[in-house]
Parts: C-alpha cells; sequence; structure tokens
C-alpha cells in the first residue's frame, strides 16, 4: 500500500508556517521542494517532493528523533513505508543499532505498534517488493552509495527478476525519505537520485544543513543544555605560561569592511608599569609590532599582508599566520599535552561509566585539516604516540591500536574525476544570530571516537 499526502500545497506552506512561528522561527514565504524529471518504468515523470529540516546538535539523539518521527506519522497519518538514507556503512550501522536498542522501549510506548527495519539488500528483490507491496510500517536504511548511479543493482532490470527494476518498485510505494546528515547529499547526482525514488516529502536532520529546507525546529546547544539532553560536556585547555621571553604572535581573527582590512592578534605588550602582558591588537597593513607592543623583540614583524579571503596575515621578516596558528609558543608540545590529558582521562571516564552503559566521547577541534587527514599528520602522529604509552596502564585497552579508536569527521566535496577534497567547518552567523556552520578553511574539527 504506498503513502498518500491527501492535502495541497498551500495547506502544508500554511501548517509549516504556524509550525515554525510556535518554534520562533522566521516563517517561510514559500515551500521549498527538489523537482526532477525521472524515470518511472512507463514513462518519464516530474517528481516534485517538499522537504522540511531539523537541526538537532551533535550528541542530543537525533537518530532516536527520527525514529520516533516515523512512527508518530503512521499513528496519525497512516504513512507506512519510510527510507532512512545516510552518508555511509558507518552511520547506517549506528542507525540499526539505535532501531535494536529502541525495540523494547517504543513497542511499550507505543503500545506494541507492529514495524520492520532492515538494511536494503541489492540482491534480495523480496525484500524490496515487500517493502512496496505490505501493509505493515516498512523503515528501509540505505546508504546513498547503493542508488546514486545507474550501475547499482537498484536501477537495474534483468530477466531473473522477470523484468523488474527494484527503484520502480519503491517509486510506487511513495516512500517518506529520512535523510542523515543531508549536507553529504547535495551534489546534482546525490539529488537526481534522491529524486528518482519519488519520495511523497523528505524530512532532513542534521546539526550542520548546508541548505536549510523550510526549517521546522532548531535545537541550539544552549537550548541543549538547557533542556538537559547534554549530560555532561568537559573542556580541557592547556595554556603555556611564563613564555614573554620570545616574539610570541596569534591571529585571532581578519576582518573586512569595505576596502579596510584588519587582523587581530595577540602580542606580549610592554606596559607603563614594566611588566609583560598578553594583550589583543588590531593591525592594518604597514603597521609595526614592535611599536605596537614597544618591544624590539618584534622587531621585522611589519605587516606585509592581510588577506580576508584566506584568512592570514603575512610579516615582513616572512612569517605567516592563519587564523588560530601562534608562532613563539611550542605548538607540538601543547598539542601533545593536550592530547595526551584527553586520552588518559577519556579511558579513566570510560572505565567508570560502561557498567552503567554509558558511552564517552572526546572530541578534539584542530587547527586544519592536514594536521590530521594527511598521512604523518602532526595531530595524528601525537595520538598515536600518546595512546601507545597510556593504553598499557587500561587492560581493557591494551591490545588495540590507536587507529581502531579514532575517526574524523570532516566536511567534503567530491570532484569530477572522483577526488575527494577534505574541508573543514568554520563558525558563521545565520539569521537572527544564529550560529551555525559551514565549510571552509578555518576552523576544523576532528573527533577521535572511542
Amino acid at each position: 500500500m504506498p503513502n498518500r499526502l491527501d492535502i495541497d500545497e498551500d495547506r502544508i506552506l500554511a501548517n509549516l508556517q504556524d509550525i515554525q512561528r510556535r518554534n520562533r522561527l522566521v516563517p517561510d514565504r514559500s515551500l521549498q521542494c527538489i523537482e526532477e524529471d525521472i524515470d518511472a518504468g512507463v514513462g518519464h515523470l516530474r517528481a516534485r517532493f517538499p522537504n522540511f529540516s531539523v537541526e538537532m546538535e551533535t550528541g542530543t539523539g537525533k537518530t532516536y528523533v527520527y525514529i520516533r518521527t516515523i512512527l508518530e506519522l503512521h499513528k496519525r497519518y497512516g504513512l507506512r513505508k519510510f527510507l532512512v538514507v545516510v552518508p555511509s556503512v558507518a552511520v547506517r550501522e549506528g542507525v540499526l543499532k539505535t532501531l535494536r536498542m529502541t525495540e523494547s522501549h517504543l513497542s511499550l510506548l507505543y503500545g506494541g505498534m507492529p514495524y520492520r527495519y532492515y538494511v536494503y539488500d541489492s540482491s534480495d528483490l523480496s525484500q524490496v517488493r515487500q517493502f512496496a507491496l505490505s501493509d505493515s510500517v516498512e523503515i528501509m536504511v540505505m546508504t546513498i552509495d547503493s542508488f546514486n548511479k545507474a550501475s547499482n543493482v537498484i536501477n537495474q532490470s534483468t530477466d531473473r527478476r522477470q523484468g523488474e527494476t527494484p527503484i520502480h518498485l519503491i517509486q510506487f510505494a511513495r516512500p517518506v525519505l529520512i535523510l542523515d546528515e543531508p549536507q553529504n547529499m547535495e551534489s546534482e547526482l546525490r539529488v537526481r537520485a534522491l529524486s528518482a525514488l519519488h519520495p511523497l516529502f523528505a524530512l532532513r536532520y542534521s546539526a550542520t544543513h548546508r541548505n536549510t529546507y523550510n526549517l521546522v525546529y532548531r535545537l541550539t546547544p544552549f537550548d541543549a543544555y538547557r533542556q538537559g539532553l547534554v549530560k555532561r560536556i568537559e573542556v580541557a585547555s592547556v595554556v603555556k605560561e611564563d613564555d614573554t621571553g620570545s616574539a610570541f604572535v596569534r591571529l585571532d581573527d581578519v576582518r573586512s569592511r569595505g576596502s579596510a582590512l584588519t587582523a587581530k592578534v595577540a602580542a606580549h605588550k610592554l606596559m607603563a608599569d614594566g611588566s609583560l602582558k598578553e594583550r589583543t591588537l588590531t593591525l592594518r597593513p604597514g603597521d609595526s609590532l614592535e611599536k605596537k607592543t614597544g618591544r624590539r623583540e618584534y622587531e621585522g614583524f611589519d605587516v606585509d599582508e592581510i588577506s580576508a579571503g584566506g584568512k592570514y596575515i603575512r610579516f615582513a621578516n616572512g612569517v605567516e599566520l592563519s587564523v588560530g596558528e601562534a608562532t613563539g609558543a611550542d605548538r607540538e608540545a601543547i598539542f601533545e599535552a593536550q592530547i595526551r590529558y584527553t586520552i588518559e582521562e577519556h579511558f579513566r571516564k570510560q572505565r567508570r561509566l560502561k557498567p552503567k552503559s554509558v558511552k564517552v566521547l572526546s572530541l578534539f577541534f584542530i587547527d586544519r585539516v592536514d594536521n590530521y587527514a594527511a598521512e604523518g599528520g602532526l595531530i595524528r602522529r601525537l595520538f598515536s604516540r600518546a595512546f601507545d604509552d597510556i593504553k598499557g596502564r587500561y587492560e581493557e585497552w591494551a591490545g588495540r591500536e590507536a587507529g581502531e579508536a579514532q575517526a574524523a569527521y570532516f566536511a567534503s566535496t567530491r570532484k569530477k574525476g572522483g577526488e575527494v577534497v577534505l574541508r573543514g567547518l568554520q563558525d558563521r552567523r545565520g539569521p537572527e544570530g544564529h550560529s551555525g556552520l559551514r565549510a571552509d578553511h578555518e576552523k576544523q574539527r576532528a573527533a577521535v571516537v572511542f
């Protein structure tokens, strides 16, 4: 039995605007839909489906929320066919784990409402036929790569299947799409692939949307903390003290207003009482740090160039700094101290919390992609060394390799030749001062997951 939606787009838009006002969001003036021409087996048709976004901070139960949403959509509106589309096998396995772990809980919550969930299997056409033709609630989990190419089995018709093409069965079901991390599905190829499923509509769940289609709910980090959804977050930092004898400079920000370029840098300034203190100074092209700080140690630190696009500053002595970088500080020693402390704390907490089935997640926010992603990158190397030094004191970790205990999360783009280019994530200000994330060269992040 296929899904049905019996209200028109004007009514959907009015309902959307009502929800947005209720959730203190700026109402959209139009319903944002994706439209593509698709092959429907009996000819071509124009697929058009609305998209709705939910923005949730990482670690606040996104998967659980959309599973509950699936069951609510069936309970309230009788919808039965749901495709959960994920960007990778790792995410797919995480979704399946959540489905298994919540099964008894949701059975109690929904009075034993029956539903089936499974991973799409390209070798089993009967599974796809069951998804399309059964009267039960069907939840099929798929990776985007399993159906985004013409060569995928789902798009093929063979005599072995009596001429049936799996994707045409899915189109018949008019599935509701649940897009997990949809910012990874924004290329033209992947948008066409999603459209080819002929969905009824799509619900998009992420903390870092690239395109925010018809935002219906936003859970900010502050809201998550205030509501107790993030139980506890600890932030550790390492500060190098009593190091005022060297020419320390750190680039904190680059700004462009009209034709004026300025850079905010931290440096050690000579104070009126003869003491040295770290101060934030505003520099313009041609400025001298020696004059700004009153210290001869900064001789040669005359501003040669400030780049708003590249977010860097270059001095006449050849020193060049990107935002967040510093010179004159023992950067590698600071990184190593932070990494060692984090690994040790992670091991301790995991040992203490494991009997309570609490998972510990440790995050490193790093200065640039290459320091982790490149072979032999500084942070990757320091992590492996610290992990191997410490693990012997914890028998549950003694047999593990450093590479097994870490995963990195970066924005990425795929070039026409298939090359994947990693990018970082930079904070930005969105509508009404909302802090979001966008892909860029600047504030990168990697997550080390145990």
